[in-house]
């Protein structure tokens, strides 16, 4: 019997526990005998009266009494109907009350605990599957409920709007062990210590790092494995647990081989879950697996974490820290915005500031986070100002935006400093400040500001006023701060940097001005410094041992740092006068909330007329119901919403393209919305199958899925009038793209030319006006393997030997620190004619570099990307290839038909290209070198699946670009015969169309499919990880098949079906030229997409070419190949089907071959560019085709002088016999 418990919202005092009975609910618990509170009484009424139930009142004793008296502080329970309703098998009246009572009474209702009424037995607890288990069963306990160790107290588990607090699961046994028989306290060692007692048993203190397991399969031929198999049964798995124990000197190797009876993965979450741990085993040295010493884990305990015991603030009245940096500022800082929004939270600080140094990037993140988190954040910048634009040395200051005029002004004037006087830093001109003075608050910073500075040097009262009438207020900070002034013989002593503070607290009061005492903070607790020494020495700070300690420091810690000062003094310089700055600085919101898209006058009536004149066009006049009705609907959202000026960009965009003979392709999801294809922004038609007349307009719609694509209907000629039908129609709902509303901001991405990609930018500045224009900013951080070189780093230059353990948890203090910026690269922001960019960002260099003639934005476009609009103008091979093909073939790329059998072949069979799978390396199909199907994984895909139609190789295109879609998922249930091709899920479409047929909501259709698209499986869940949803119970009451439900689960990433359409569209065009043109092919693959070429290799002969091949594939096989070897394979894999197909490479011509491009030089060879010659750069093969025009090259030393071609490219193109007899020097030339 499964008992409950009910908690009214917002109602904390009516609670009560329950069963059901024959009929009848049994209630328990009340705080007197046999009696109910009134107000669950009249609750318990009304449900009851809603189902037909009747109830009365047990009295349970003193326990349930006590229980509910005191609001069972430490009871926790977890949630199952109202969001959750799938964890628990309830019966159907079960099921009606406890939904009565969610959506009547307003309850959360919650499942709990006791097979029977047994109070006294309190070790009892439900596992996930609903089943009863008790104390002994701990190794169980992974995903089970919160065991409550508490006397005389029921179990329970957490979840949902409980307002009880959070409980951890208890993790140990009841002789507090993790892993392992109890050992005895001993002496404990580091990590570092142990060589002398290798061989012998020993204690050892630290934290994991780095566990990982891997399955121990046995032999077939073990004992262990026939013993099992006589039993019918699976062998027992094994498995061993790796990874590094951790302390602050150094790191041991450490490994567990788990017994048949210990489950290894549930180990592995154990013991990734605890922090300080003992463990006790023996240290040997591994010569054949990890060549270190490694300590075998035979017992584990986790001790108490002192080291890292949590850091607060009890001040009655906290502080505000005005002077703080975060991992935006570039290698210098380590503070993550969320982890200082939670510290302030915590801590009770009423406001933080950022001040990075000459930025504002963490702006956004800050945003986000501290509306969550209900933190006020004071934005602000540590700028580097100067007197005039040669000064050496900036100085520090601090600029706030106290208000929203002061965050433009201050917006305008990072982008000043980025963009007029980035000089090693973005410096500040005090002109300039003076001219965007309104709205801001100025202080004068930390040592490196002219104040402290002037003190340090000598400075007079005097001169002293006359600095500070600059600023708004007066900044001091820990005197270790200051220390170098002692170093630099500025200063003698440590008395000599508490009175710089002093003098600055001395000067307020004399000037009336606020002191302020921040912390210059650059990391969050004092263990994170060695994080920054590494950081700072990896970028060639000389000093960084000697840095001053700035971690976040507590109130109580800060009025102690400046009790020399006088209590009174170091109270209101701490407290009260940073609380007085956040008071006079208003919430502020760095971007603006809603979308702010460009205008353009008559952009909707545009789009709605060019779209059903284009589908009249094709359809005929009155449009087919189902062309009507799709595109009614879309209209409707999309110009409802406010989205139909982006339809209108897209299209101008793509018809510029096409009007200068480049055709566009479309990425993402775009090709789900029809009306993108009437507006003709992508060529992917989403209706259903169909057949259509281009003469009557007579038209056929498949509507029950009968096929799965247009493009496998068989030919037919029109019923009406005979004329051949054309086919369309990839079945691509509208909602993949824009949700069922309409309402998603949809992503338009287009794919140009990268020979166009350039004209396609500047032709945006024309629709919107170059300064309304700009780039898509990018940050850069420092990502784990630099970081892990920067740690060795450190090492070498500390002279240190520690182990990679060591190393790796080093290098986890400072990764996501930024380091550089960038842009996207096709990305467009546009910001409307009527507002200015600093609504949104201020503006920069990409990496601060001007003479990249690019202005992009400040802010990560990710941060901004929703508010103004992002085009996404990206270049890519596909269409250059199409561009390259028709001008050398007079074939129009869109006059090739869909369904060309030849072309079709190519994906199952070499048989088109005339050649055995024996003359290609064994492959049994002929798609090298054609996009989306060329690489080897692609090709053994296409084996393993032999498509048949197009829409087959849109699944296929769909599996080759998710992650977790194809092996041991799609390709096990095709092969096992579990499903067909056409039924396995390769697109996140297939989630949403498998599902509503089956007649599962459309609601929850699209929510599975937006899940499982992002590896989230199937249910929506809470930050816990509890699912909030019942998804899968509804799939299975749908019947929809088990094996679909298990792929799901399976699934990382899902590509979009329009996506996949789009590519196979471009890549089935090129196949065709393959069949048809081949030497045209060939050129534009050289051309295009080898990213190698040897000219001495591929003009040799098809032995020569083989042996080499096979060279490179042996190097590639032991994961010795360079990169460029790699690609060199590639390119001569293509160029051996070229010899076998009965052509070659001709060698290069000096007055004939192009500077980039092969061209056709006869019926059977390629004539190679100059850029074919090895280390001869674009550059030079321009040149030689630009002098060559102007006349004829005298001498190789006239060709390398007009060229600045080097000598030894001159002598290899001598050695290749690319230069014919063209002389040494001028002087052989006539006298020869």
């Amino acid at each position: 019997m499964k008992y409950y418990h009910l908690v009214r919202r917002g109602e904390s005092k009516t609670d009560f526990y329950f069963y059901l009975k024959d009929g009848k609910l049994h209630i328990f618990g009340s705080p007197a005998k046999g009696t109910l509170d009134p107000v669950v009484q009249q609750r318990i009424e009304e449900i009851c009266d809603a189902i037909g139930c009747t109830y009365e009142v047990i009295d349970t004793g003193d326990f349930m009494n006590q229980i509910i008296l005191t609001r069972m502080p430490n009871v926790n329970v977890e949630q199952v109907v109202g969001d959750d309703l799938g964890n628990s098998p309830l019966e159907d009246a079960e099921y009606l009350f406890l939904q009565q009572a969610n959506e009547v009474a307003d309850y959360d209702i919650y499942w709990d605990m006791d097979e029977e009424n047994r109070f006294d037995e309190m070790e009892l607890y439900v596992s996930r599957d609903g089943t009863i288990k008790t104390s002994s069963d701990y190794d169980d306990l992974y995903d089970a409920p919160v065991v409550i160790d508490r006397p005389n107290a029921p179990t329970s588990t957490v979840t949902g709007n409980s307002s009880y607090p959070m409980r951890r699961r208890k993790l140990t046994t009841e002789d507090g062990m993790l892993l392992g028989p109890v050992f005895d306290e001993a002496d404990t060692h580091q990590t570092d210590d142990f060589f002398v007692r290798t061989g012998e048993q020993v204690v050892i203190s630290g934290h994991f790092h780095s566990l990982d397991i891997r399955e121990i399969r046995p032999k077939e031929d073990s004992k262990a494995v026939q013993k099992a198999r006589e039993k019918g049964e699976e062998p027992k798995k094994r498995y061993i647990i790796t990874g590094h124990l951790v302390d602050d000197h150094n790191s041991l190797a450490i490994k567990r081989f788990t017994s048949p009876s210990e489950d290894g993965p549930k180990l592995l979450k154990i013991l990734k879950s605890v922090g300080k741990v003992q463990i006790k085993g023996e240290v040997i040295y591994d010569e054949q697996f990890v060549r270190d010493y490694v300590l075998n884990m035979d017992s584990v305990r986790p001790v108490e974490d002192t080291e890292n015991a949590k850091r607060t603030d009890t001040h009655e009245e906290a502080r505000v820290e005005l002077h703080l940096h975060t991992k935006m500022s570039e290698k210098n800082a380590l503070v993550a915005v969320k982890d200082i929004v939670n510290r302030v939270k915590d801590w009770g600080h009423p406001a933080v500031a950022i001040t990075d140094h000459g930025v504002v990037q963490a702006f956004p993140e800050a945003q986000a986070y501290s509306l969550e988190k209900g933190v006020k954040i004071l934005y602000g910048v540590e700028a580097y100002l100067i007197e005039k634009e040669d000064q050496s040395i900036p100085h520090h200051i601090i600029i706030f935006a106290k208000n929203m005029v002061g965050l433009r002004n201050l917006y305008k004037m990072i982008s000043i400093s980025h963009l007029n006087y980035f000089d090693e830093y973005p410096r500040l001109p005090r002109a300039v400040i003076e001219d965007h003075r309104e709205g801001i608050l100025i202080g004068t910073a930390c040592k490196s500001g002219e104040l402290i500075q002037a003190i340090a040097h000598g400075a007079t009262d005097e001169e002293l006023h006359e600095i500070a009438t600059f600023y708004d207020y007066l900044e001091i900070q820990p005197h270790d701060n200051y220390k170098s002034f002692i170093k630099e013989g500025l200063l003698k002593n440590e008395e000599d940097l508490k009175e710089i503070n002093r003098r600055i607290v001395g000067l307020g009061d004399t000037l009336q001005m606020p002191v302020v005492a921040t912390g210059n903070v650059h990391y969050m607790d004092p263990k994170d410094k060695m994080y920054r020494e590494i950081m700072l020495t990896a970028s060639g700070v000389k000093d960084a041992k000697d840095k001053a300690d700035q971690h976040m420091r507590t109130t109580d810690e800060m009025l102690e740092e400046f009790a020399y000062l006088g209590e009174d003094n170091a109270y209101k310089v701490v407290v009260t006068n940073t609380r007085a700055i956040e008071q006079s600085i208003d919430y502020i919101v760095p971007i603006p909330n809603g979308t702010y898209s460009p205008k353009i006058e008559g952009a909707d009536k545009a789009l709605e007329d060019m779209c059903y004149a284009k589908a009249k066009s094709i359809y005929g006049d009155p449009l087919p119901k189902t062309v009507q009705d799709r595109l009614d609907y879309e209209l409707k959202s999309i110009i409802g919403n406010g989205f139909g000026v982006l339809y209108y960009i897209a299209h101008k965009l793509v018809k510029k393209s096409l009007d200068d003979g480049y055709l566009v392709g479309s990425r993402g999801s775009v090709g789900s919305s029809f009306v993108a294809t009437m507006a003709d922004i992508t060529e992917v038609n989403p209706l259903e199958p169909h057949y259509v007349c281009p003469q009557c307009k007579w038209s056929e719609f498949y509507l029950k899925g009968e096929y799965a694509g247009g493009f496998d209907l068989p030919r037919r000629n029109c019923p009406e009038c005979g004329t051949p039908l054309i086919a369309n129609g990839h079945d691509i709902p509208f909602a993949i793209f824009m949700g069922f509303h309409g309402d998603k901001v949809p992503d338009i991405d287009l794919n140009f030319s990268g020979d166009y990609q350039g004209r396609a930018h500047k032709y945006t500045e024309e629709l919107f006006g170059r300064d309304n224009v700009f780039r898509a900013g990018t940050i850069g951080t420092i990502a784990d393997k630099t970081a892990i070189g920067y740690a060795y780093k450190y090492a070498d230059v500390n002279d240190l030997q520690k182990r990679r353990g060591f190393i790796e948890k080093l290098s986890t203090g400072f990764t996501k620190v930024k380091n550089t910026t960038g842009q996207h690269p096709g990305g467009i922001m546009v910001c409307p004619r009527d507002m200015d960019v600093h609504h949104f960002t201020p503006v920069q260099y990409p990496a601060n570099k001007k003479e990249s003639g690019i202005i992009t934005t400040h802010f990560d476009y990710h941060s901004i990307e929703g508010r103004m609009t992002k085009l996404d103008i990206l270049g890519h091979d596909d269409p250059t290839i199409i561009r390259m093909l028709e001008d050398m073939t007079g074939i129009p790329s869109t006059s090739i038909p869909f369904d060309d059998p030849a072309t079709l072949s190519l994906f199952s069979s070499t048989k088109a290209l005339g050649l055995t799978p024996a003359q290609l390396q064994g492959d049994k199909v002929a798609t090298l070198a054609v996009p989306e199907s060329g690489t080897g994984f692609v090709r053994a895909m296409l084996e393993d699946s032999k498509p048949q139609t197009f829409s087959d190789l849109v699944r296929i295109s769909g599996f080759s670009h998710g992650t977790n879609v194809w092996v041991d998922n799609a390709q096990t249930l095709i092969k096992t015969g579990t499903c067909k091709l056409n039924e396995a899920i390769s697109t996140r479409d297939d989630i949403m169309n498998f599902l509503r047929n089956h007649g599962v909501a459309d609601n929850v259709a699209f929510s599975v499919m937006e899940n499982v698209r992002k590896g989230k499986g199937i249910e929506k869940r809470n930050k816990e990880g509890i699912a909030q949803t019942d998804y899968e119970d509804q799939m299975r009451a749908a019947q929809v098949p088990e094996w679909f439900i298990g792929s799901c689960k399976k699934i990382s990433y899902l590509f979009p079906r329009a996506h996949a359409v789009a590519y196979v569209m471009m890549a089935f065009r090129i196949a065709w030229y393959k069949i048809n043109y081949p030497l045209a092919f060939y050129a534009s693959y050289f051309s295009i997409r080898a990213k190698a070429f040897d000219l001495k290799i591929m003009m040799g002969s098809l032995e020569e070419q083989q042996q080499e091949f096979k060279r490179l594939k042996a190097l590639a096989a032991k994961y010795e190949a360079s990169p460029k070897e790699k690609d060199l394979m590639s390119a001569l894999e293509v160029s051996l089907e070229m010899k076998q197909r009965g052509y070659s490479f001709a060698n290069v011509e000096l007055y004939k071959s192009q500077a980039r491009r092969f061209m056709i030089k006869d019926e059977t060879s390629l004539l190679p560019p100059f850029v074919a010659v090895t280390s001869l750069g674009e550059k030079v093969a321009d040149a030689i085709v630009e002098e060559r025009e102007q006349a004829e090259f005298l001498s190789i030393k006239d060709l390398r002088r007009r060229t600045k071609m080097s000598q030894t490219i001159a002598n290899r193109m001598v050695e290749l016999g690319c230069l014919g007899d063209l002389p040494e020097d001028e002087q052989m030339s006539l006298f020869g």
